[in-house]
């Protein structure tokens, strides 16, 4: 009765003494080249559209809240910005590394909060200002990544004149692991480009 009571009390000393706190996975690397590469290429686009130099974020904030330039110092990031030869059709697209998946779902998950705003005013670097307007969902676009955001918006731009013009633009955002992606079409449909580069960001994210 002794002994077995002398293992009882050794194996629960050692269930309460021996624990240790499990190990937090790292994420696996994902170098700024492979981010650059996910980005649409001219190839991607084809011949109808001409590449923008010197290409930078798209300022489209949905609800005027969140969007790609709300983004601080991420570990690597790469955009690229097509206009249409013949026609008004404009799009950008960025490709975000975050630092952990959980930061990334985060961005996702804000948009959905943010869209509870339907219309909003955005000021123009250039002057003047943006009216934009939630104008329906985005249908004709499958599911892309692990969560997405799309949505259709109206932008009536105001410029530092006065001269009105009228948009419509589709805005999708997707996230795979911990790789944030952004299309913005202007007067085109976003999904064929949505589409191409959701392969592209799948590839990067998994090395």
């Amino acid at each position: 009765m002794r002994s077995a009571l002398l293992v009882l009390i050794a194996f629960v000393a050692s269930a309460c003494g021996g624990a240790k706190p499990q190990a937090v996975a790292t994420p696996s690397p994902i170098s700024p080249a492979a981010i650059t590469s996910a980005a649409l290429s001219p190839t991607d686009m084809g011949p109808g559209w001409t590449p923008k130099t010197d290409a930078t974020l798209n300022t489209v904030q949905i609800g005027g809240r969140i969007g790609a330039t709300n983004i601080s110092n991420p570990p690597a990031q790469a955009t690229t910005a097509y206009t249409q030869k013949a026609g008004s059709g404009f799009v950008s697209d960025s490709v975000i590394l975050m630092g952990t998946p959980t930061l990334a779902r985060n961005v996702i998950d804000f948009h959905g909060s943010a869209a509870s705003t339907t219309s909003w005013t955005q000021t123009r670097t250039e002057g003047g200002r943006t009216d934009w307007k939630i104008s329906g969902a985005l249908s004709g676009i499958p599911s892309l990544g692990e969560q997405m955001f799309a949505t259709r918006l109206h932008a009536t731009i105001i410029d530092a004149k006065g001269a009105k013009t009228e948009r419509n633009v589709e805005y999708v955002a997707f996230r795979i692991g911990r790789v944030v992606a952004f299309v913005v079409a202007q007067d085109v449909g976003a999904a064929p480009f949505a589409n191409k580069l959701a392969a592209k960001v799948l590839q990067a994210a998994n090395g």
